[in-house]
């Protein structure tokens, strides 16, 4: 545990924790956290606690991790994509709640291992390993949590109940997933359909590099859990000859390969397979990882998601849709979208009613 240099406006503390976590296969492995805890005197039963993970900084480059940028995001505001995680972060800090913010199992200065991108049990035992980490540094943190996230951390936090009792001890209150992304081969037929209609080149090719990109993370993804796994079994020689470069950089710019690479071959690129989704590894990872294709995924504790209907990443269609079928088994998830909004700006579009459900829950 060391300390952790203080983003600008945070009346708060923060240390760099690190500690173990369970590895996507099946041992134990170094991981990093953020702790934040607000400064003065804890309340009753301690700070409570919202574990916080974040979107997608990396297809699977260690550097890119929050706790080694100043933005909290892993490079995404350097890069061109404000996150506003600090204000996020901020914000909850000055509700009353301690937060733990991961790496991410893989990401950060002490990884040894893959990052299993897009692994929906790794990712909620990075934050559940996050919550008991920062109990031991700081012991006025409370035994009651909230797991939240951002876009590809929104999906992981989904994914923290089914894993929850793993720590008896603790007791979690509530989810809130913002912009979680799911539906991923939906998200790729969308973007493969729009480039076939699209009436200017411009338009058919960013649609036609954002279908590729969804393909070429869960690719990435999957090898990192099933090294053997031959990438070229969903997707053409184009693709899978830019996998080991877009593996190694931060998203904007691992996106910006694909992206140039689209551009010089059009619609000659050799990119995803027609049927990518439905080759039997890749079909089993998203069952497994995406709740969206899992007909098994429900929720039983209080949910909040909340989306933007501007958003280019995470398709508001998509999402609603998603939620519908969880309502529709009954999951107690309360649904908000903000007209206008985008991937980013949905964070202080959302803020009030993020803050409202956190109150209202840790106050059950």
């Amino acid at each position: 545990m060391t300390e952790h240099v203080v983003p600008l406006g945070f009346d708060a503390d923060a240390k760099l924790l690190v500690h173990t976590m369970p590895d996507v296969r099946g041992g134990q492995t170094p991981a990093t956290t953020l702790l934040f805890v607000p400064k003065g005197t804890a309340p009753t039963g301690g700070w409570p606690i919202v574990a916080w993970a974040h979107g997608t900084s990396t297809p699977g480059q260690k550097t890119c991790a929050p706790s080694l940028t100043p933005e909290l995001d892993g490079g995404l505001t350097r890069d061109g994509f404000p996150s506003d995680y600090v204000y996020q972060i901020g914000e909850l800090l000055n509700a009353g709640y301690a937060v733990v913010a991961p790496d991410l199992e893989g990401l950060g200065a002490e990884a040894i291992g893959p990052y299993p991108y897009f692994g929906a049990s790794s990712g909620a035992r990075s934050l559940i390993s996050a919550v008991k980490a920062g109990r031991l540094a700081d012991p006025h943190l409370s035994n009651r949590y909230a797991a939240m996230g951002h876009s590809d951390g929104g999906h992981l936090a989904l994914g923290v109940e089914a894993h929850a009792d793993e720590a008896s001890e603790l007791e979690l209150v509530g989810t809130v997933a913002s912009v979680p992304y799911t539906s991923i081969a939906a998200t790729a037929d969308h973007f493969g359909e729009a480039a076939r209609t699209a009436t200017d080149g411009a338009t058919a090719s960013q649609a036609r590099m954002m279908r590729e990109f969804q393909g070429a993370l869960m690719a990435v993804g999957l090898t990192a859990e099933k090294p053997a796994f031959d990438p070229r079994a969903v997707m053409g020689e184009d693709l899978a000859r830019l996998l080991p470069e877009f593996r190694s950089l931060c998203s904007v710019k691992a996106i910006g390969t694909i992206d140039a690479a689209v551009k010089a071959k059009g619609e000659a690129f050799n990119g995803l397979k027609k049927d990518w989704a439905s080759n039997s590894h890749m079909e089993a990872f998203l069952a497994a990882n995406d709740p969206a294709a899992s007909p098994d995924f429900t929720l039983r504790r209080p949910t909040l998601v909340v989306q933007g209907t501007a958003d280019g990443f995470v398709l508001e269609p998509l999402t609603t849709a998603f939620v519908e079928r969880l309502r529709g088994k009954g999951a107690p998830v309360t649904y908000k979208t903000y007209p206008g909004a985008d991937h980013f700006s949905v964070i202080r579009s959302a803020n009030a009613d993020v803050l409202a459900f956190l109150r209202e829950h840790f106050a059950r």
